[in-house]
């Protein structure tokens, strides 16, 4: 065979080498046919050995010799905290005191007892799982329990933790009285499975006829109100629920602020800034709020059965979304508010738009009590808007501004301040020196309201020494707008000025809140022409403050230029155009 390929022929010679290539001969001879076997017609005769018996010396006492101390210790449980179960509980310590002392090779390891714990899950027993610690270390070598069921409910816990401690390099035995087995012996491993199963079939019985107590109890109206977990309410030795009265007033304060339209948000602020706690002793949050107002129980109604348990092992439980039933008992206990705040507040609840309610338009308005400032109050940057009525109302309280006197004489005492800078220039040290004039802004301080801004010249940077951050007040009774330097982390602060090389052009604040404040004081329209403000200086207070009502227009140089230009040229182009010229 011939191809035009050179691979396919050089593979093709390797192929014929190999099938030239002589086999060698096998070494052995070689059989044609298999062997059959033979079958064996009888016993064959088998070789006997002599066996040679090793005794067990391992857990194994010696005849004449005294059997090892064994370390024993005792596990007890009761589920409940009622004073029978408690009585039970110290009867079974008593009894394993008693019963480890009366064996001469026994000693004491102690005994574990959870008290007031179910059994159906080993994670929630401290003392069980420190037990099994104490195992795993060798401080244990035998445990002693009344029966399977107070060892464990859960069959899955009960066989893995008998095998667990069976598997250890020292193996603990478990004996359970009441059944007389130990976990040692293997002849027990089936009877073990099928007891810790009816115990676990124990405990799902027991589970299913006290649920079935509770919903009769719910359906009578007898079922007690746990109020351990429920502010403003305790329950006395009857059984009823009683108002406590300290607690109560948080609540009421809680649903007061939330229908005056306080965000849940901000009234956790406010409770923790007060120092008060929620029922659990932990801080308040929005979530806590809301839960307090969303419970029928402070205006005296009861819904039991709010919640459901959905395994009887692990407790788990979830809300009742109509999965069973519930029952409603109105006018159950006395109110701690009224019918009418609480079916208001489940309005707002439900409403969507609540959800947007901002913690910065609900801040309060609190005026400055002394001092320049007597009588402003501090805009926050983020406030979405202000009330001029609560303005007004919150600067009237306070004390109106200084005197005209008063200002003359703080500005005669700057003038005074000056001049005495001044005169130190004649000092004779500085003789021969020349007075450098700084390029500084030469007007003064003025503020100016747009339609979507205010803006501040220069010389108001200037003139405060071009602070990074000021602060921003308001006095709607004397229609007055201040602003003073304040460090970046101070209650309002607000991003102003760059430095003093960096600084070359107005600062522009975008202020909701201040804008609408100004806009209403200074009498405005809204979408008009902009208003300037001249700004008055108190150096030693180091604050600059606008009158209101001294509003003049805004200078447009600019717009004006621009306006001139446009005009011009319109002229220049109706002469360019003119169908008849002048001759």
């Amino acid at each position: 065979m011939e191809t035009n390929n050179p691979e396919e022929e050089k593979k093709l010679d390797g192929i014929k080498e190999l099938l030239d290539m002589e086999v060698p001969e096998p070494q052995n001879p070689v059989v044609v046919v298999r062997k059959p076997k033979k079958k064996k017609r009888g016993k064959g005769k088998r070789k006997e050995y002599e066996v040679q018996v090793i005794p067990a010396t391992k857990g194994v006492v010696p005849p004449g010799e005294t059997a090892p101390v064994k370390r024993v210790a005792a596990y007890c449980r009761v589920s409940t905290d009622e004073e029978a179960q408690a009585t039970s509980f110290e009867l079974q310590v008593q009894h394993y005191t008693e019963y480890i002392g009366a064996h001469e090779s026994w000693v004491l390891a102690g005994i574990y007892a959870d008290e007031g714990i179910s059994g159906t899950q080993v994670k929630h027993r401290e003392q069980f799982q420190k037990m099994i610690e104490d195992c795993e270390a060798g401080s244990i070598d035998m445990i002693i329990t009344k029966s399977i069921s107070r060892f464990a409910r859960n069959t899955v816990d009960c066989l893995t933790t008998i095998r667990k401690l069976k598997a250890l390099k020292n193996p603990v035995e478990i004996y359970f009285e009441k059944e007389r087995l130990s976990s040692l012996d293997e002849k027990t491993d089936m009877v073990l499975n099928l007891m810790a199963s009816i115990a676990q079939e124990e405990s799902r019985s027991i589970s299913a006829n006290i649920r079935w107590a509770i919903r009769n109890r719910m359906k009578n109206g007898t079922q007690k109100v746990i109020t351990a977990a429920l502010l403003g309410y305790d329950t006395d030795e009857d059984g009823n629920m009683v108002i406590i009265s300290q607690e109560a007033e948080i609540v009421r304060t809680i649903y007061k602020s939330f229908v005056q339209g306080v965000h849940p948000s901000l009234i956790a602020i406010r409770l923790n800034g007060l120092g008060l706690k929620t029922v659990f002793g932990n801080n308040w949050s929005s979530g806590s709020v809301k839960n307090i107002l969303r419970n029928e129980k402070y205006c005296g109604d009861v819904l039991m059965q709010k919640t459901i348990t959905i395994d009887y092992l692990s407790h788990a439980s979830k809300v009742n979304e109509g999965e069973a039933e519930q029952y409603y008992i109105p006018d159950h206990h006395d109110p701690i508010v009224s019918r009418e705040i609480w079916e208001k507040a489940q309005k707002l609840l439900d409403k969507q738009s609540w959800h947007k309610w901002k913690r910065r338009e609900q801040q309060r308005l609190l005026p400055v009590r002394s001092g320049l400032l007597q009588g402003f109050v501090s805009i926050n940057a983020e406030w979405r808007s202000v009330s001029l009525t609560r303005l007004v109302n919150a600067c009237s309280k306070c004390t109106p501004q200084p005197s005209d006197a008063e200002k003359q004489r703080n500005q005669q005492e700057y003038k005074t301040e000056e001049s005495e800078e001044n005169m130190m220039a004649e000092l004779s040290i500085l003789e021969g020196f020349e007075v450098v004039e700084l390029e500084q802004s030469k007007g003064d301080s003025v503020m100016t309201l747009t339609t979507s801004n205010l803006k501040f010249n220069k010389a108001t940077a200037v003139e405060l020494g071009y602070p990074a951050h000021v602060v921003m007040y308001v006095n709607a009774a004397t229609k007055q707008v201040a602003i003073r330097p304040c460090k970046e982390n101070a209650k309002n602060a607000v991003a102003f000025s760059k430095d003093e090389k960096k600084q070359t052009y107005a600062v522009v604040l975008k202020i909701p809140a201040l804008l609408t404040a100004v806009r209403k004081l200074a009498d405005a329209e809204e979408g008009g022409p902009a208003i300037s403000f001249s700004g008055e200086l108190y150096p030693n207070e180091r604050v600059i403050i606008f009158d209101l009502t001294q509003g003049k227009p805004a200078k447009t140089r600019g717009r004006r230029k621009k306006d001139a230009k446009n005009k011009s040229d319109a002229e220049g182009e109706a002469v360019k155009f003119d169908p008849e010229p002048d001759k």
